[in-house]
């Protein structure tokens, strides 16, 4: 019995199969509601019969509304549209593309381009299937094209037309007015870029001290040095020999664009770093934690280009370049069982008010429907501190630098507003 109803399915398959529409390629023109079809054949009698034609549409398509379908005698009766008509037949093949299949004579591209909302289904006999094309006024090319199996039942014959190439949403049919304020409207792609755009965001990213791509013994001394006694490190020159390197970022900025091409940012960054201590040194036992909330701000010069990809989103890559002051605030504090500090924890280490230096790095934004961005950055932040030490003879050893260059990776994904003006 399982036997029996396989074969049965398989040959229901087999028939539908048999049945079904062929699709070479499709261009996706617009499904108008309450559309006129516009029938344009070649043979001396129309495959389909209009009326059929118009209840198939709304047996297979409710959204599609009331149809009227009628024959394009207009371009029946014209000699350079039946010449194209005939040449179409002969060449519509399921290996070539819509490019081949090209309206050249000017007469006929100016007939395709005064289609309007109305669709031009155009049917050939070619024996054993139809071959079916459709027309409209955003190409001189057929945005679709296909084949149905032939039969003499015109119900049936108008229902597989229907489905195969009459699926989909529907859009309503516009005004006088609305198309002609759609005309002199400027394309997307190409319309005038704004004077000034601006955006504001934020983001969360990660530091670190490494930068990718580059040796690991560069960066190795002060990812891998620890602190004791609450100041002495194998090198002070860096920060992050005190300090963690690799930390979560957060970051908020504001910035504009003019022309398209040059602007500035404004961004303001934020970091929590713990000190490196030496988990062997016991003077640390009075301690409950000791931590440095990093700040900066930078003002950053961008170089930006922006592409038009869909009508709804743009992106727009960008080089920055700019300058940054960073400022180190302590968190500390001694085990709440500590009354009295350490003469160590009152010498500990301390950093400078301010340090100042530079960024450099590039990224993109991906903006969509003209306000609702994504950003993604990243680039190679510095700090450090310029040493003013008269070189006299009487001097004595030179000042320990305490973060005199210090430099890290960073990365961030940020969420952004824009606006144009």
């Amino acid at each position: 019995m399982k036997k029996f109803s396989l074969v049965i399915a398989c040959i229901f398959a087999i028939a539908a199969t048999s049945f079904a529409g062929n699709i070479y390629f499709n261009k996706r023109p617009t499904l108008w509601q309450n559309p006129d079809i516009l029938i344009w054949t070649p043979e001396s009698e129309s495959p389909v019969d209009p009326k059929e034609l118009c209840l198939s549409l709304k047996r297979n398509n409710p959204s599609i509304g009331e149809p009227k379908c009628r024959l394009f005698g207009e371009w029946e009766r014209d000699s350079i549209a039946m010449h194209y008509a005939v040449w179409l037949k002969k060449n519509i093949d399921p290996k070539l593309n819509e490019e081949y299949l090209h309206i050249r004579h000017p007469a006929l591209m100016a007939k395709v381009q005064s289609i309007e909302d109305n669709i031009v289904l155009y049917l050939a006999d070619n024996g054993n299937t139809i071959s079916v094309a459709i027309f409209d006024e955003t190409s001189t090319n057929p945005k679709v094209a296909g084949s149905v199996n032939k039969t003499n039942d015109k119900i049936a014959l108008g229902d597989e037309i229907a489905s195969t190439f009459f699926g989909g949403k529907t859009k309503r049919r516009l005004s006088k007015e609305e198309r002609q304020k759609m005309l002199e409207e400027p394309d997307d792609f190409y319309k005038e870029v704004p004077n000034f755009r601006a955006w504001a965001g934020i983001s969360i990213g990660y530091s670190q001290a490494h930068i990718p791509l580059t040796p690991d013994d560069w960066t190795e001394s002060h990812t891998k040095s620890q602190v004791r006694n609450y100041r002495i490190t194998k090198d002070s020159v860096s920060l992050w020999n005190f300090i963690e390197d690799d930390d979560p970022l957060l970051s908020a900025y504001v910035g504009g664009i003019w022309y398209g091409f040059i602007g500035l940012e404004l961004i303001y960054r934020f970091a929590k770093h713990s000190v490196k201590t030496d988990s062997r040194d016991t003077v640390y036992e009075e301690l409950d934690h000791w931590d440095f909330y990093q700040h900066e701000i930078g003002l950053n010069a961008m170089f930006a280009r922006s592409y038009n990809i869909k009508k709804w989103l743009d992106i727009d890559l960008f080089a920055f370049l700019g300058f940054q002051y960073s400022f180190f605030v302590e968190d500390i504090a001694l085990k709440d069982d500590v009354d009295k500090p350490s003469k160590a924890y009152n010498v500990r280490i301390k950093f400078e008010e301010a340090y100042k230096g530079g960024l450099i790095g590039g990224g993109a934004q991906f903006v969509f429907f003209g306000h609702y961005g994504v950003g993604i950055r990243t680039g190679i932040a510095s700090r450090g501190r310029d040493m003013y030490v008269d070189p006299t003879p009487d001097a004595a050893a030179a000042p320990t630098v305490i973060g005199g260059t210090t430099i890290d990776w960073f990365i961030s994904l940020g969420l952004e507003y824009h606006w144009s003006l």
